[in-house]
Parts: C-alpha cells; sequence; structure tokens
C-alpha cells in the first residue's frame, strides 16, 4: 500500500522538535547505559541513523507525541516502515540485523534464521530496551517493564535460542534485584565471555 504526498501527514516544528527530544533523550539514556558496562564506542555512536534523511523525515512526519516510536505510524499508514528498514540494516543491536538465509533449508522450512548475536550486541540492545522503556513510559516505568515488554513481544521468534536466554537472563536481573546488579552481571561477568 502506498501512500500520497496528499495523505502523508504533515510535518511541523512541533513534530520536529518533539522528534528531536525524544532521539536525543534516548541516545543520551542507551549511552549512560553502555557506559556503565564499558561499551564506550557503542554508547557514542548508538543509533546516529536515526538522523539520515529517510530516519529522520519520517520520524518527524509520523511522530507520536513521544508515547510510541513514529515507525509504528508510518507502518500504519503505508503498511511497512520505510525508516524502520532502514535503520535496522544499520544498527547491529537489533536482533532483525542478525537473520540470514539457512544452510540446511528443506521445502516447508522457512529460509531465514536468526543467527547468534556477539554479546556486545546483545548488550547494547539490552540498553536499548530499557532507554526505550524508560523514554516512552516516562514516569510509569518500573525495572520490571522491560522484561514484560520483552515477555509480550513478536520479535522473540526472531532471535536465536541462545541470544534470547542471554537476553532473558539480563532481563530478569534487572526485573527482581535491579540496575546496580544488572549492570554488574554485565560488566564483570557476560561481556569478558563466561558462560551463561
Amino acid at each position: 500500500m502506498s501512500v500520497k504526498s496528499a495523505d502523508r501527514p504533515k510535518i511541523t516544528a512541533a513534530k520536529a522538535a518533539g522528534h528531536l527530544k525524544t532521539i536525543t533523550r534516548h541516545r543520551r539514556l542507551v549511552r549512560k547505559g553502555c557506559f556503565r558496562i564499558g561499551l564506550y564506542w557503542q554508547g557514542l555512536t548508538h543509533d546516529l541513523s536515526k538522523f539520515a534523511p529517510v530516519e529522520f523525515i519520517n520520524g518527524c512526519r509520523y511522530y507520536q507525541g513521544g508515547v510510541q516510536s513514529p515507525n509504528n505510524g508510518e507502518r500504519d499508514a503505508k503498511g511497512y516502515s520505510e525508516a524502520w528498514m532502514h535503520h535496522k540494516g544499520r544498527n547491529r543491536h537489533h536482533l532483525e540485523y542478525w537473520t540470514d538465509y539457512r544452510t540446511d533449508y528443506r521445502p516447508g522450512m522457512d529460509p531465514v534464521a536468526p543467527v547468534p548475536m556477539p554479546r556486545r550486541y546483545v548488550a547494547e540492545m539490552l540498553m536499548d530496551r530499557i532507554a526505550a522503556s524508560k523514554n516512552y513510559m516516562k514516569e510509569r516505568y518500573t525495572r520490571h517493564e522491560p522484561l514484560k515488554y520483552y515477555l509480550n513481544g513478536k520479535g522473540r521468534k526472531l532471535l536465536h535460542p541462545k541470544t534470547a536466554r542471554e537476553l532473558e537472563k539480563m532481563l530478569r536481573i534487572l526485573d527482581q534485584r535491579g540496575e546496580e546488579a544488572m549492570y554488574r552481571y554485565v560488566r564483570d561477568y557476560y561481556l569478558k565471555g563466561y558462560p551463561v
């Protein structure tokens, strides 16, 4: 389904300012989390593609008032999100980046399968999920929300089982013991390569 330019939402100064504020706050929260676990470069470069024209312009056009991703608005309007397709292909902390064609394909199987994510990107994905929950939920956020979102999410099926186990373990540490315990586990155990 295509959307004629006359049917697309207009970009206003208020929507552009709101979108810029949302992505800037999100990047700041992820950077803070990444720095806590020693992923300095990933903290600095997280989501820079959001400033690419295809992502930023569509983000302004389909801005959702800072309560959910503009990609959802674009998806509702067009049937897909061009901004999301650009974003997921350039940011390794997204599970959708880590899919490939199966080498063991047989008829009846999905030809595309998830592959294991390197730990540094799983850790960045964790920081991204926490930051997104804080950013969109604002004062309603609790440490339990990222695990709830994960358990209710459709994307879990796209995660490799090993990656899913690792991510869920860290989300459960956050849920049960809080941010400080989770940061310690990720920094001092998980990113050091110890078995999970």
